[in-house]
């Protein structure tokens, strides 16, 4: 096997890493079971043997369909994947069968890996297998026939604001910046507790992150915050993962009540910014520990930005790490002055993904985020909106992220979405869905709201709801609700 020192491609993190820690545990899942960094290499070899055998070759795109906390059968099957040459795309046993059959289609799938329990797509013809069945025993050193511009992944945006989009990822993109020289700053030790789905972009993140950390993963199912206490008590967790579902659902349970949370120092947010009053709900839940965010664009990572909570400037979503570069442009791509409002983009000086199906050249290495910012004058960057978010009124465009954090405030307020629905003619009103821990909360809030934002700014409408419709990464679905909004008006 050729020794590869640079030019990395993702199983060669696993193979250092299984070299320098064979014996470390990499994933806890739910207490349940365990796998090591050594088994998981063997393992992947071993699969990767059973796809070449199939006839799995360099280019290949082969869909993984999992579910539940199955986490050590998908991320053997993934590297397994990967180590044959093919490109993977992640499925899970939530999607809708016509989203599956779609991403098939779209990303040319020739064969797919399932978990154990799932039956496959209906209308699949390709080839079908599982870890078990693909494992041919034999786990030694595995020869690799691709490089850093290989397509690794074909990973699918959020969708919660359109269709979900497949982008390209080369193989150097996730090796960026990472190798032996970093398994030396791998950070705490102590375990970090994951909130995921399977199947999810998120997922793919989670996986890859798992090469070059330090700690052991302890994944727990996405929405059970309780479980999620029990396991940061039982194992001292140093790091808990969240988003806004979860931290929503965190405070309402009042969970620091019955666990000792002492241990964790780090609480850390990627999928949507929380709400500052939100974030201050769960930070002092958390007495010991700091909220780290990251900012960024499926097509750029790694170029991300990051920022700790300060209270003082509760609406910022930080400074762009040192390998990234940021600016704030007008509609026709020049840099505005701070303070102004423009859209966002990164770059960064790893291979770039790109859209499947995309005609940028390489000229074109600024990603563009659809999101509206503007620069400080501290220098950090401040979040407007989604660009589709964002309501255009008559007193000027209304930014759903600084709405909601103002309906956040209100102490009955235990979820909250933002968004503009048609009102039968040509304007969109402001709504805002609220989950209330009192429904007598709900005739306090417009004048609640109004005290803090500015006229047009102040939600027409506030809708009740038991619970708001939430991704697996844990984003509202505002698509969903703008849907069931119109519908409601126009019926």
């Amino acid at each position: 096997m050729t020794d590869r020192t640079s030019g990395l491609v993702v199983p060669d993190l696993l193979r250092l890493r299984a070299q320098a820690d064979p014996d470390q545990v990499v994933m806890n899942l739910d207490g349940a079971r365990t796998m090591t960094y050594s088994a998981w290499e063997r393992r992947s070899n071993a699969v990767a043997r059973g796809l070449r055998d199939l006839g799995v070759r360099r280019g290949d795109v082969v869909a993984l369909l999992f579910g539940g906390l199955d986490w050590d059968e998908y991320a053997v099957a993934y590297i397994g994947v990967l180590k044959a040459g093919g490109t993977a795309v992640h499925l899970n046993d939530t999607m809708p069968a016509a989203e599956v059959d779609r991403r098939i289609a779209q990303c040319g799938v020739s064969g797919l890996i399932r978990g154990e329990q799932l039956a496959p797509p209906a209308r699949f013809a390709g080839w079908v297998g599982t870890v078990s069945a693909l494992d041919t025993g034999n786990g030694d050193p595995f020869d690799l026939e691709i490089g850093p511009d290989d397509i690794s992944d074909l990973l699918y945006s959020s969708g919660t604001t359109g269709a979900s989009k497949a982008v390209r990822v080369p193989h150097g993109n996730l090796t960026h910046g990472r190798g032996p020289e970093g398994f030396r700053q791998l950070g705490d030790p102590r375990p970090l507790v994951v909130p995921m789905q399977l199947g999810t972009t998120a997922s793919v993140t989670t996986t890859n992150i798992a090469l070059t950390l330090r700690a052991t993963l302890v994944v727990v199912p996405p929405g059970d915050v309780e479980r999620m206490a029990q396991l940061i008590e039982a194992h001292r967790a140093g790091s808990v993962m969240v988003n806004t579902m979860v931290a929503a659902r965190m405070v309402a349970g009042r969970l620091h009540e019955r666990y000792d949370f002492s241990s964790v120092h780090t609480l850390g947010a990627a999928a949507a910014p929380i709400a500052p009053a939100l974030a201050e709900r769960l930070l002092a839940m958390f007495p010991g520990a700091k909220l780290n965010s990251s900012y960024t664009e499926i097509e750029a990572v790694p170029g991300v930005v990051v920022s700790t909570y300060d209270p003082a400037r509760p609406l910022s979503v930080g400074k762009p790490s040192p390998s990234t570069q940021l600016r704030v442009v007008d509609e026709r791509g020049r840099s505005v002055a701070d303070g102004e409002l423009g859209e966002i983009q990164l770059r960064c000086d790893a291979p770039r993904r790109r859209y499947l199906g995309s005609t940028q050249t390489a000229e074109d290495d600024w990603t563009r985020t659809g999101d509206l910012g503007r620069i400080g004058p501290d220098g950090e960057l401040y979040l407007f909106d989604r660009r589709v978010d964002a309501i255009p009124t008559s007193g000027g465009l209304v930014s759903t992220i600084e709405v909601e954090a103002a309906v956040y405030e209100h102490p009955a307020v235990l979820e909250a979405a933002v968004l503009g629905v048609p009102d039968g003619g040509d304007r969109r009103a402001v709504v805002a869905v609220v989950v209330l821990a009192s429904p007598d909360a709900l005739a306090e809030l417009p004048g609640f709201t109004a005290r803090r934002l500015a006229p047009h700014q102040v939600p027409e409408r506030f809708v009740p709801v038991d619970a708001l419709p939430f991704s697996p990464n844990g984003k509202v679905r505002k698509r969903e609700l703008r849907d069931w909004l119109t519908a409601a008006v126009t019926a």
